[in-house]
């Protein structure tokens, strides 16, 4: 695949998932995703296919935001090399604990339409905060 048709699957991701339609957003997801978040939360782990992301990541997600209030995630800019493509995202949604706007740097591995790996970044002291009720001292 280019780099354009790379762009266009992580985009088709984040869109679906900004349209509240999880299943094409999941649909772009390999079966065998690894997808790692990186930092110090109950959700910074690395989860192994899309059972682990669909039953645990998603679930914790829902769990801890306001989904009914809309989850918005603007791609800011993406980069791409290969089957690599850089995203920044800014995303807003609301949280148990407060407004959960996180920008996110996310690296994806795109293979045949399909995202196969995404290590993400981001504010995991906003997530602590908003999603957990947790301050840091």
């Amino acid at each position: 695949m280019s780099v354009e048709e790379n762009k266009q699957v992580v985009h088709k991701f984040f869109n679906s998932v900004s349209n509240d339609d999880f299943q094409v957003a999941l649909n772009v997801l390999d079966v065998d995703i690894v997808w790692t978040i990186i930092g110090d939360t109950p959700v910074s782990k690395t989860f192994r296919g899309l059972k682990d992301v669909e039953e645990n990541l998603l679930k914790e997600i829902f769990r801890c935001t306001k989904r009914e209030a809309g989850i918005n995630l603007e791609v800011v800019e993406t980069i791409s090399e290969g089957d690599k493509v850089v995203a920044r995202v800014q995303g807003t949604v609301e949280a148990k604990y407060g407004t959960y706007n996180n920008t996110y740097c996310h690296v994806f591995t795109v293979v045949d339409k399909k995202i196969i790996e995404d290590i993400e970044y981001l504010d995991t002291a906003l997530i602590q905060k908003t999603w957990y009720g947790r301050t840091l001292n």
